[in-house]
């Protein structure tokens, strides 16, 4: 029976929120009106501090209100920054992009313009942008991260851990690296250090319902089912809409043979989802397993008009599965 994963985790690219630390000068690029300088300095930093806890529609707001009055890449930089935050990413570019033609220089603000392209699955601009900034700064981690992270996207693992073995020493056990490191070396089927070193990660980031699902699945081409069921409690737990958790989390039962489990999860995932094909190819499975053939062959026709044909067609070579006559 051929094992079925998905979605084991999203590349993380890194955006820079340091530029703002400088604040807005008082030679803005742009004034419109006569704000003190106090008072939009002010604005900023209530701006970072929502960033900061996540309020990305309040961030939005007061980056905004600075920019009604004078445009700066510091502005705009932060802006975008709040736009990624709130999976905005098509204004986040535009916000990034008027900041890069303000300061073509900075090497931050192209690796961000990077980032917001990334996050519109646009990797052919992202590349480009990670690319210019790391002519002026070949160390910059956010950048090399990047990079890699389009690579990985493109199906290239063994050149993605190049770029992330750049980076410095020091940026090394960042969470982004960690996090990016550990999917690498999932994609090279290197699962006992994918697992050390998203077990690092979670060290570091505890509430991140995508590490734990993509744990769960290292854990699982380790056949360490219990610590592979406890990683996808964990992210059901943070994201309990999420199908693809509930799916993984059925492939863990499945593994430990616990049919009727991996049936409900299975059910979980498609109630969720129900376009979800390979959910219902894998529940066809367990069905046929627990003697509920008319179900499992039911399972199987549906996927297969989803897309997913091909289980279906092997159990109608068998002389199973008829159409309209299940045997």
């Amino acid at each position: 029976m051929k094992k079925r994963f998905s979605g084991t985790a999203m590349v993380r690219c890194i955006c820079r929120l340091a530029l703002l630390a400088a604040l807005l000068p008082a030679t803005a690029c742009v004034k419109r009106t006569a704000p003190t300088q106090m008072q939009v300095e002010d604005t900023v930093t209530q701006a970072m501090s929502a960033y900061a806890r996540g309020d990305c529609r309040e961030s939005i707001r007061l980056f905004s209100s600075v920019l009604e009055t004078q445009t700066h890449p510091v502005a705009l930089n932060g802006l975008g920054m709040a736009q990624l935050l709130c999976n905005q990413p098509q204004q986040a570019v535009a916000s990034f992009k008027k900041a890069v033609s303000l300061s073509p220089t900075s090497a931050a603000l192209h690796t961000n313009l990077g980032s917001a392209y990334f996050a519109s699955k646009d990797y052919k601009r992202a590349a480009n942008e990670f690319e210019i900034a790391l002519r002026s700064d070949p160390a910059n981690p956010e950048a090399l991260v990047g990079k890699a992270g389009v690579l990985l996207e493109q199906g290239k693992p063994d050149e993605a851990l190049k770029f992330l073995q750049m980076v410095d020493d020091k940026d090394k056990s960042t969470p982004e690296v960690l996090f990016n490191r550990a999917l690498v070396l999932y994609k090279l089927s290197l699962f006992s250090d994918a697992e050390r070193v998203m077990s690092e990660y979670l060290t570091k980031v505890t509430d991140d319902a995508e590490a734990y699902n993509a744990y769960g699945i290292i854990l699982l081409n380790l056949d360490k089912h219990e610590k592979a069921r406890a990683a996808l409690d964990r992210a059901i737990q943070l994201r309990p809409e999420n199908a693809v958790y509930y799916y993984n989390r059925g492939n863990v039962y499945r593994a430990g043979r616990k049919f009727r489990d991996a049936v409900e999860d299975y059910s979980r995932a498609i109630a969720y989802r129900p376009d979800f094909a390979e959910a219902f190819v894998n529940r066809g499975d367990m069905r046929f397993l627990l003697k509920d053939t008319k179900q499992g062959c039911a399972d199987l026709e549906r996927a297969c008009k989803l897309g997913l044909c091909d289980r279906l067609e092997s159990y109608q070579e068998i002389g199973r599965c008829s159409t309209g006559v299940w045997k």
